[in-house]
């Protein structure tokens, strides 16, 4: 029933919307493109392109057929009596010498003397009968039984060398400015052995106020490690006490 309906507000036509476009987008560049362009569109107007005569088809490029211009020469004849002077020539052409020495009998003598070579060491690796040169291969140890195999190369033993002697200079050098060991005098050794009771002091003072039950694994840590400072200080306390005349060694010695 729809179809045949009708509806008066469609009787009237509606004006049409006009769509409105966006603006063409354009170059920035268009205009010096445009001009560059018209710049170069006549630039044969004048003269034309150069017009080169074309062969023929029957005249394609053959062998010696391109002429060769050379440079004119005068031709001027020579003679031995009277030779072109020239700076790399002398005067008089010098004498040829004559060799005496005979090549064919060197030659046949070289070879009744020579030593016949000795057969290669080959080994056959199929039945068809393919061989392999040992020697050549590189299967053979060969290097393994020089007498220098497994030994420093005698250009490293001279370097070692030459650092050492440098070494023992140096060494010498400073014993002789300054003796390493010096007497340890009386008042050193009486400062050291109060400094090393205070300390051993203070360390047992530490050592004393530890708790008893040692339950964790940073009290033992702390324990053993003031037992080992107290052991040392005790050592070095007796070798102060124990001997009178001591000898130290210099720090940069």
């Amino acid at each position: 029933m729809s179809n045949y309906q009708e509806n008066i507000k469609y009787l009237i036509q509606r004006p049409k919307t006009p769509v409105i476009k966006p603006p063409m987008h354009r170059s920035m560049f268009n205009s010096s493109i445009r001009r560059e362009f018209k710049l170069n569109k006549g630039c044969h107007q004048t003269m034309g392109y150069a017009e080169v005569k074309v062969n023929e088809p029957s005249e394609f490029l053959k062998k010696k057929s391109k002429k060769v211009i050379r440079p004119f020469i005068e031709n001027t004849k020579t003679s031995t009596k009277n030779p072109v002077q020239c700076s790399c020539y002398p005067n008089k052409p010098s004498p040829k010498k004559k060799n005496s020495r005979n090549f064919l009998r060197e030659n046949i003598v070289d070879v009744v003397r020579k030593v016949p070579p000795l057969p290669k060491h080959r080994v056959q690796d199929s039945r068809d009968g393919h061989t392999i040169v040992l020697d050549e291969s590189g299967l053979e140890p060969l290097y393994v039984l020089k007498k220098d195999f497994g030994k420093l190369p005698l250009y490293i033993e001279n370097i070692f060398k030459k650092k050492e002697t440098v070494r023992q200079k140096e060494v010498e050098r400073i014993q002789a400015i300054k003796p390493p060991m010096r007497h340890l005098p009386k008042e050193e050794r009486y400062v050291l052995l109060t400094g090393l009771k205070a300390n051993w002091a203070e360390l047992n003072k530490q050592f004393l106020l530890l708790p008893i039950l040692t339950d964790s694994v940073t009290k033992v840590n702390r324990k053993t490690n003031l037992e080992n400072q107290l052991r040392n200080l005790e050592k070095d306390i007796d070798l102060l006490e124990r001997y009178s005349n001591l000898y130290v060694c210099e720090e940069n010695a």
